[in-house]
């Protein structure tokens, strides 16, 4: 399971969201886009057109991918077989 987490420095759901992860031992990749342009470029490659945070990226091991925009713990526990 691979999964990325744009965020942004000042943002309180990414930080809620991360927490969350923590809680539940599930590693994750965050990328702070209004730190870093390249995960600026990448975020607005793969958000679809989304521009809020967090908008996260699940990568199953068979390759499925799920995006999830926000903080919504229902679609983050299916994605994630919880």
């Amino acid at each position: 399971m691979n999964i990325t987490i744009y965020s942004t420095t000042i943002c309180a759901a990414c930080h809620t969201l991360t927490q969350w992860l923590d809680r539940q031992d599930i590693a994750y990749e965050k990328k702070i886009t209004d730190a870093d342009p390249a995960a600026m470029m990448e975020f607005m490659a793969v958000n679809d057109g989304m521009i809020g945070v967090p908008f996260s990226v699940v990568t199953a091991e068979d390759g499925t991918v799920t995006k999830i925009p926000g903080f919504d713990q229902a679609k983050f526990k299916q994605a994630l077989g919880l």
